[in-house]
């Protein structure tokens, strides 16, 4: 399970916009995921649940059990969004619990006690952080193992940034908890010269702790929160949307890039799913795939499939520590996949959906949102190549829409 909280003690940075989004481009990726709201106003509860019940129990009730109330515990204020999205929602009551749990030993450590109890049922957990550095955001940096930093490009939020990555450091020093943060850059206006010169210095001093993607101010993603949806329910066809889906893309690649956070991220859905221990299955976002196989021993592994017109020139996966990435931009269809490992083709030991193609084995088979169901044999498939490997059993992935 991916612990990420995105905090910044500065408001109107896109916080909350992007917890929003990023939980439900996971969701839409086939991930199931918690936001867990812990901003005492409460604003990443409205922006998915504007109409949830006033009645409804919240963080407040999770952290005040310690403080002498009746326990509460984390799976009883969880609400449901969608498919493979809930979220544990928040309320100003929340904003009473730091004095509430003053001198209380442990208190630092409640939200990962917390976390511990549903560990089995989600493959992320996003905590959106209040926008300062008390208890409740010392909770949120405890209970993860990464931050997404957003940050306006200003002048204000460059020196921000510099104190927060201080409050990393010192968290690390007193309680040897290490955070890998990267900032993020939101709200960006457009072509002014200032800005890009304060991005290129964000840049040059962060050697690498920031994400590629750029998000753009878009008016879209205010609309979308203030009628209670994600972008990706609200407005397809605009800079938030694109650029959500691409931070999207960023995140899910570090599963292929980094083997201990694939273990990690897919762990309970494999167990959920029966599947044998092994790599994940091919990472989806819309219009883009990372394709992963475990081959340690491997000298080339290659793919092929109808999204290359069967040919193994440029074919070639990339290995990260025994495990062999290659990430395609798809249009939506329907796609048959084969790996070929050291001149011997197999299909994909982490994909249970395949089907049988004309040489008596199978092909594993990958849907992108959109495609129809239908399948015809392409006129490509007879110049495949001739080399063949074992049957291989595997388990499946897909990814679904937000509608």
């Amino acid at each position: 399970m991916r612990t990420i909280a995105v905090v910044n003690q500065k408001g109107g940075c896109g916080k909350t916009i992007t917890s929003i989004n990023l939980s439900a481009f996971l969701a839409c990726a086939q991930r199931r995921v918690l936001l867990v709201d812990m901003d005492p106003q409460g604003h990443a509860t409205l922006g998915l649940l504007a109409a949830a019940a006033p009645s409804s129990r919240t963080m407040y009730e999770v952290f005040s059990r310690r403080a002498g109330k009746e326990p509460t515990g984390l799976r009883e204020v969880i609400l449901s969004v969608r498919e493979n999205l809930d979220v544990a929602p928040a309320d100003i009551f929340l904003s009473a619990i730091p004095e509430m749990l003053a001198g209380l030993a442990g208190r630092e450590d409640m939200l990962s006690d917390a976390l511990a109890t549903v560990r089995g049922d989600y493959d992320y957990v996003i905590v959106d952080c209040p926008p300062n550095v008390g208890l409740l955001t010392f909770n949120a940096l405890k209970a993860c193992s990464e931050a997404i930093v957003p940050m306006d490009p200003s002048f204000f939020s460059l020196h921000g940034i510099a104190k927060l990555l201080e409050t990393f450091d010192l968290l690390a020093q007193k309680s040897d908890h290490h955070i890998e943060a990267r900032v993020l850059v939101t709200l960006y206006p457009g072509r002014a010269p200032f800005v890009k010169a304060v991005v290129d210095e964000l840049h040059r001093h962060l050697d690498g702790r920031y994400f590629e993607t750029i998000i753009r101010y878009s008016i879209k993603l205010a609309e979308a929160a203030s009628h209670g949806v994600p972008i990706a329910q609200y407005c397809r066809h605009c800079a938030g949307f694109d650029d959500y889906q691409a931070l999207v893309a960023e995140v899910l690649r570090r599963e292929a890039e980094n083997p201990c956070v694939a273990l990690d991220a897919h762990a309970t859905r494999t167990s959920a799913r029966h599947r044998e221990a092994g790599p994940s299955s091919p990472i989806v976002t819309p219009q883009e795939v990372t394709f992963t196989i475990e081959a340690p021993d491997a000298e080339h592994v290659l793919l092929a499939g109808d999204f290359n017109d069967w040919t193994l020139d440029g074919s070639e996966m990339d290995p990260l520590g025994g495990v062999w990435t290659k990430v395609i931009k798809l249009p939506p269809g329907r796609y048959r996949y084969r790996y070929v490992v050291d001149g011997r083709w197999q299909n994909d030991p982490s994909n249970a959906a395949v089907e049988p193609n004309p040489y008596g084995e199978h092909d594993s088979i990958l849907v992108m949102e959109g495609a129809a169901t239908a399948w015809s044999p392409p006129a490509s498939m007879g110049r495949r190549p001739a080399i063949r490997g074992p049957h291989v059993t595997p388990g499946q992935a897909g990814l679904g829409s937000w509608d």
